[in-house]
């Protein structure tokens, strides 16, 4: 790995543990304030999250986890970015909470369909 390379994935590190510490203080006007790339980023990195990590209460084969890839496939970052505003123009009162919740909220509307067919292409999971 070329030194450039390391250092720029040891910054971008660095970036994200700082962010990811801080989200959670961080509310939605404080994020609108946010520079458009920094932003770009924070909501892409929640969406590629939640489309590779099971929610808690998820088993196998995973039809949440599923609806989310399936949704973010065609997804550009603008495009959640915008969603992000929309859900907060659609709820004004969850402006004022912790920014993290309201992207995941955001994201769970915007892929509500494919979750939704994700779903119902699982078969029951046969009891325990």
């Amino acid at each position: 790995m070329s030194v450039r390379l390391a250092t720029k994935l040891s910054v971008i590190g660095s970036l994200f543990f700082a962010a990811s510490s801080a989200a959670t203080e961080l509310n939605y006007k404080e994020y609108k304030a946010a520079p458009e790339i920094w932003k770009r980023g924070f909501v892409f990195g929640i969406s590629r999250y939640m489309s590779t990590v099971a929610q808690p209460d998820e088993e196998p084969p995973y039809p949440v986890r599923t609806g989310f890839q399936r949704c973010f496939a065609a997804a550009t970052e603008a495009h959640l970015m915008q969603q992000v505003d929309a859900y907060v123009a659609a709820n004004p009162a969850a402006s004022n909470g912790p920014i993290v919740p309201i992207v995941m909220r955001a994201m769970f509307d915007l892929c509500r369909s494919e979750i939704a067919k994700a779903q119902r292409a699982t078969p029951p999971t046969p009891p325990r």
